[in-house]
């Protein structure tokens, strides 16, 4: 058995760890869960179904209306007239030595997700854009080699930060700041107050820095990558560890978080007891990554067959389909020495502790390693000898083997292209449910990947789509003829005086707009013929377009309020909505069989 020696940074170890202490609830580092406060109760309006704008609804079954025997329910909706458009994106970047070609194709095809963003009407949102990497170190005081720095990059924003001794920095050759202004640690690029122009802490080209950064992180970092505790760190900074990052995280912003590694997440506690001296200990003829598979990764319901977390591996191989194995979940009380690893969901609950309504505000992307065709059948989770590993004799260690590779392709260290299950990041990007994608970096073009990830920050952006399907009042006319009752809500300052509403809102029915008569053509809605002294009303439309549209509302319907010319409802506007649906299981409201 191999020890591994440390290093000689304990005194700044003992810095970096003063005052996080592991038995400390609220300690991202210790991989314990936040105090429970009982759960966040959403805004007035969200019930029971939370939707991508903020809204929620609630529904009630009224067995069909006007004596027709078609069921019918009643639907109570809400959304901002005005979307949030501000969204903190956080991209966390695999800086192990196999990461260059990956690094590599985010940087050029960062450009497609902007394209996406750019849709937006108005243009680009107020954006901020940080990355930070995957080192966390190994352990509390370092082990030598690429993991020699406690904590590793403490879950820093990589910026233009030219204080002596800080690693998570571009400042200097070859990179010269990126681009971001001196001391900035994060992309900023927000509209100015007047409304004109843009207010940006770079120069140059906004994707040009960004590239920038996404290869500055660099690919010299530890090898037992920390993905998920870099990332709760981050978003959680700490004086005298990462407090740099104060700011960059909006109270009101969306956040979206993207994962960009070829290997499996290994969040551990730095607190050496605590994760079973993991890292101190590294039996000879195999690999760091079949330490963390091993110790991480349950297959067939099981812990990986001849593997012994002191003596290591004994057997003569191992295989069994990707679909069979799964994150290795902590027993009840934690057992150390059956997961040193920080539990999944443990991450999962520290990430939805950054917002306030984390089903409306968090939206979660990897771009990891995992099968193209997105079926773990059909790969193998294995351990053996990579006869292609180097430098040698990493070829003749036990590993955890790859789930693709593509030998035409090559990292700076010398190694083909490779990807391994990544089964806990996977595990953590399906904890958020529909807020939360996964696409493989086996493929190594990320044009399509980026572009739906542009795609999924800009839907919460996109206001008014209403997603139950709406009754038809009159089948004889084209189009849906909604039953709504429409109050916009506008926020006041004293609630219980004048027309200020104790919920803090004046409210105000709208009537639906008129065209000559007859409502408006959902179709092709001639807004321009609605004079100003009948605004503001409402009406319904149809807009299917993929990215700005409402593309996953029913008919791509749509319900806005239409205000007099020049105007914008004021900040924290609401559309309270009480209309007639069809319920989900007859979206047609087809009259009921007897």
């Amino acid at each position: 058995m191999t020890n591994h020696t440390r290093s000689s940074q304990v005194s700044l170890a003992a810095l970096l760890l003063a005052g996080l202490s592991a038995a400390c609830m609220n300690d991202p580092l210790a991989g314990t869960s936040p105090p429970d406060d009982g759960g966040v109760t959403p805004g007035a309006g969200t019930v029971a179904t939370t939707t991508s704008t903020g809204g929620g609804g609630t529904t009630t079954p009224t067995g069909g209306t006007g004596g027709s025997t078609a069921s019918t329910d009643v639907t109570q909706f809400w959304f901002l007239e005005g979307a949030e458009r501000a969204v903190d994106i956080l991209f966390v970047v695999d800086n192990s030595p196999s990461m260059d070609p990956k690094q590599t194709a985010l940087a050029t095809n960062f450009a497609m997700m902007m394209q996406q963003l750019q849709m937006l009407p108005g243009g680009l949102p107020d954006l901020h854009i940080g990355v930070i990497s995957s080192d966390m170190g190994a352990g509390a005081e370092g082990i030598g080699g690429n993991c020699d720095a406690p904590l590793g990059d403490r879950g820093l924003l990589w910026g233009n930060d030219p204080t002596p001794g800080v690693r998570a920095t571009v400042a200097g050759a070859p990179n010269n700041g990126c681009g971001l202004y001196s001391g900035a640690r994060w992309i900023e690029d927000i509209q100015n107050p007047n409304g004109i122009g843009r207010q940006q802490n770079y120069t140059g080209n906004l994707t040009d820095v960004f590239s920038c950064l996404a290869k500055g992180v660099g690919v010299n970092g530890c090898g037992y990558e920390h993905q998920l505790q870099s990332l709760r760190v981050a978003l959680n900074p700490q004086a005298g560890v990462n407090d740099a990052n104060i700011g960059f995280v909006r109270q009101k912003a969306y956040l979206a978080i993207v994962l960009v590694t070829d290997e499996d997440d290994c969040s551990a506690n730095p607190d050496d007891v605590t994760n079973d001296n993991m890292f101190l200990q590294r039996p000879p003829g195999q690999t760091a990554s079949l330490k963390c598979a091993a110790r991480g990764h349950v297959c067939n319901g099981k812990p990986i067959p001849n593997y012994d977390p002191v003596n290591g591996y004994s057997g003569t191989g191992f295989s069994t389909p990707l679909s069979n194995c799964a994150p290795k979940e902590p027993k009840n009380p934690v057992d150390p020495a059956y997961l040193p690893l920080i539990g999944v969901q443990d991450m999962i609950d520290w990430v939805n502790r950054a917002k306030a309504l984390p089903q409306d505000q968090i939206f979660v992307s990897g771009i990891i390693g995992w099968p193209a065709n997105n079926d773990p059948s059909t790969v193998f989770y294995q351990i053996g000898k990579d006869a292609t590993s180097l430098p040698p004799p990493q070829n003749i260690y036990w590993d955890y083997m790859p789930i693709c590779t593509i030998p035409t392709q090559m990292a700076a260290d010398g190694n083909i292209y490779k990807a391994y299950g990544g089964l806990r990041l996977k595990k953590f990007i399906d904890g958020f449910g529909d807020r939360g994608q996964t696409f493989s970096i086996c493929n190594a073009d990320f044009t399509s990947a980026l572009t739906q990830i542009g795609d999924a920050i800009l839907q919460p952006m996109t206001t008014g789509c209403f997603p139950y399907p709406l009754a038809d009042t009159d089948t004889t006319t084209p189009g849906i003829q909604p039953d709504c009752q429409v109050v916009e809500k506008i926020a006041c300052d004293m609630p219980g005086t004048g027309g200020c509403m104790p919920t803090g809102y004046m409210e105000s029915p709208l009537s639906e707009c008129m065209d000559a008569g007859p409502p408006l053509d959902p179709a092709n809605p001639q807004i321009n013929n609605i004079p100003d002294s009948v605004r503001p009303c409402w009406y319904l439309s149809y807009d299917t377009a993929p990215s700005t549209g409402c593309s996953r509302a029913p008919n791509g319907q749509k319900i806005s309020a239409l205000r007099p010319t020049g105007t914008v409802a004021p900040a924290g506007s609401l559309l309270a909505l009480t209309c007639v649906t069809c319920p989900a299981s007859n979206p047609d409201c087809t009259a009921a069989s007897h």
